[in-house]
């Protein structure tokens, strides 16, 4: 099923591969000191170990003089600015501050194709650990031995990449504000009762759920997501619980289709009607719930060398432009350490 997903995930989007479809993600940790570029470079070879997706990155750094300075509304404006640098791999750059040297982040662009943002919180977290222990955190290729995947014909399913920005994609400022809080954890159905409450509140016509088809935690690479649609009058009508039961439901039928296809052709096929079978269902209300990454804040061991304080990331420009519509939005969520940390998309 992961075999699968990934190819179905790489079928898509458009190809070639556009800067629209990168996700900006930061990492933000308390270390003893920071980490150097060297440090970086020899933890993120290990992740290119037998690596079926990526061989490269593009290491940089920069410093700013607090974090206020480097809030998630500009994340757009480094994949721009970056982006013919990284463009055929990934971007990788550490992030200091003047103010205060015990604070350091990881920030990433991947490709939403090819990595979702799960796996990118993963990535940033299983570097981490590399750096802390000098030891492989990623275990690449053990990892897709002990799960017995494929990986010999992916390179048929990888999307070229487009090595210029046209003048449409040249979006510095996404059509939204985010609306950060931080409440103390729910349990699922309560939390979906307040998604619906904000699903009625904007009058949305579609529940969009990006579920993880995978919880393999341990595959640090490949896009799992599934993407469900709730209907309004569904949700209208159902508690969070209920909501829930509906889209699990859903997911065990595409599971069910997913395993049905074999060749490359009908994984083409199928990944081409992905997004234009989500952008025909109008007034979409996203949903993505990343559930408790304490396990992986590195509280674990050595947590003075690096311990994760807040992760940032929004959706590529290619998906979250159309959470700026009319009764559109999205809510993203992550629990650490017992506290959930909500994203809410506002129109400008």
């Amino acid at each position: 099923m992961v075999d699968k997903m990934i190819r179905l995930n790489l079928m898509s989007f458009s190809r070639p591969l556009n800067v629209t479809e990168f996700i900006p993600a930061l990492s933000t940790y308390r270390v003893e000191r920071p980490f150097s570029l060297d440090d970086f470079r020899e933890a993120v070879g290990h992740y290119f170990n037998e690596n079926p997706l990526f061989s490269k990155c593009y290491l940089i750094e920069r410093q700013f003089e607090d974090p206020e300075d480097f809030p998630i509304s500009s994340f757009q404006e480094v994949v721009l600015d970056e982006y013919l640098n990284y463009y055929d791999g990934f971007l990788l750059m550490s992030v200091t501050y003047k103010s205060n040297p015990n604070i350091q982040g990881i920030f990433t662009a991947f490709p939403m194709s090819m990595q979702d943002g799960y796996r990118c919180f993963r990535f940033q977290q299983a570097l981490m650990s590399t750096m802390k222990t000098g030891k492989d955190q990623f275990r690449i290729a053990e990892t897709i031995a002990e799960l017995q995947l494929r990986t010999d014909d992916l390179g048929q399913y990888l999307p070229a990449r487009k090595p210029f920005i046209d003048d449409d994609e040249a979006v510095r400022m996404m059509p939204w504000v985010l609306r950060e809080t931080i409440e103390p954890t729910q349990k699922i159905g309560p939390h979906l009762d307040m998604v619906k409450e904000e699903f009625l509140r904007r009058q949305s016509g579609n529940l969009l759920v990006m579920k993880n088809a995978s919880y393999g935690s341990s595959l640090h690479f490949g896009n799992h997501l599934m993407y469900l649609l709730v209907p309004s009058e569904v949700v209208a009508r159902s508690s969070g619980s209920q909501i829930r039961d509906y889209y699990k439901a859903q997911a065990a039928e595409v599971e069910k289709k997913v395993a049905q296809l074999e060749t490359p052709e009908e994984l083409a096929a199928a990944g081409e009607a992905v997004m234009p079978g989500i952008i025909s269902h109008p007034r979409r209300f996203g949903v993505n719930n990343y559930g408790d990454v304490s396990p992986y804040d590195g509280s674990d061991f050595s947590p003075e060398k690096g311990t994760l304080l807040k992760y940032q990331w929004h959706m590529p420009y290619a998906v979250s432009r159309g959470a700026a519509a009319e009764g559109s939005g999205m809510h993203m969520t992550f629990t650490l350490n017992g506290k959930a940390h909500h994203f809410l998309t506002q129109r400008r």
